[in-house]
């Protein structure tokens, strides 16, 4: 878990944990440094991507691809591409257990998200990089002049639709664009079928709260998750009312101990995501009395989520929030 902090520190597309102010981009999906909006193939055949940076153009599909982000090996394996490469596949592995999204064991890592191995990256001799807009500027110029690189913002408002616009932009660039709008399509047909079987069960419109649990310098540490994060976006197509109105970060997140707690909504269910090793919701809160005066505690509404259920991923991640929630609820 230490590890987790220290990487996430400088924020990212999968800040889960201890973030700082991280950029938001241009704040409007579809916009490009370029202040154009698009990402049609040029006149000349050639695939051109919207990013982050711009447009990249690329002369065809590419093959063999880097990741440095976590959400963007996700998004690749739900297109069906295998990344030749990708940083941190263990931290990968840990928090991102949704269905069909295992990366492959051929996988070479190439190090840390914020300090990746160039070298290993050039050996690889990739045909695209693909990282986060805020953490990568530090090295940007060094990852162009091994491969074309797409560089995605995560916190772009609103982050679903940012998600599926930022997914069917790779999936242009590996030439997935099918295949990204049918996981695309997944996700409001699976989000549907949560609604019908809430309404079904007497749960229609139920309301919510979502965090993300850990330890920090010995206390506990709660992300409190509002609607201007993904995860909640997702949720809410079921039909669900998020109960945390807590003023919130560029990623959607309010940061509170045990104690602001005590702002959720009295009639909400408490859902939650913290690791087998780092619980406090069932370790160092088990005891405590602000804990166990809570409404959602005492009723029994505090329900855990498998811990590898990814908060800032893709859409296999969206798919796997919604199916563990409707577990969660029994439905």
């Amino acid at each position: 878990m230490h590890r987790m902090l220290r990487a996430l520190v400088t924020g990212g597309a999968a800040a889960a944990l201890v973030l700082t102010a991280a950029g938001c981009g241009s704040g409007t999906v579809g916009d490009t440094a370029d202040g154009t909006t698009g990402g049609d193939k040029t006149t000349s055949g050639r695939i051109t991507v919207d990013t982050a940076q711009g447009k990249v153009s690329l002369d065809k599909p590419a093959a063999k691809v880097v990741t440095l982000e976590w959400t963007y090996a996700e998004e690749l394996v739900a297109l069906g591409v295998t990344p030749t490469g990708n940083a941190d596949n263990k931290g990968y592995g840990t928090w991102i257990t949704a269905e069909g999204a295992e990366l492959p064991g051929q996988v070479t890592d190439v190090g840390d998200r914020n300090e990746p191995s160039l070298e290993k990256i050039k050996a690889l001799e990739p045909d695209l990089i693909v990282v986060d807009n805020d953490r990568s500027k530090a090295n940007l110029k060094q990852l162009r002049a091994i491969a074309p690189v797409l560089s995605f913002t995560y916190t772009t408002k609103p982050q679903l639709e940012t998600m599926k616009k930022n997914f069917t932009e790779l999936a242009k660039a590996v030439g997935k664009e099918d295949r990204a709008a049918e996981v695309n399509q997944r996700i409001d047909t699976k989000a549907a079928d949560l609604k019908a079987r809430l309404g079904k069960a007497g749960k229609g419109g139920l309301k919510y709260a979502l965090a993300q649990g850990f330890t920090a310098n010995g206390a506990a540490s709660i992300r409190m998750l509002t609607d201007d994060a993904i995860a909640p976006q997702v949720l809410n197509l079921a039909g669900l009312k998020n109960g945390w109105k807590g003023q919130s970060d560029a990623w959607g997140m309010t940061t509170v101990g045990v104690e602001g707690l005590t702002r959720v909504e009295r009639d909400a269910t408490f859902l939650y995501v913290a690791a087998d090793n780092d619980n406090p919701f069932t370790g160092d809160l088990a005891d405590n009395a602000v804990w166990k005066g809570l409404d959602f505690v005492k009723n029994d509404r505090a329900l855990p989520l498998d811990p590898g259920t990814w908060l800032f991923g893709g859409p296999l991640s969206a798919l796997h929030l919604l199916d563990e929630t409707g577990k969660a609820l029994k439905v």
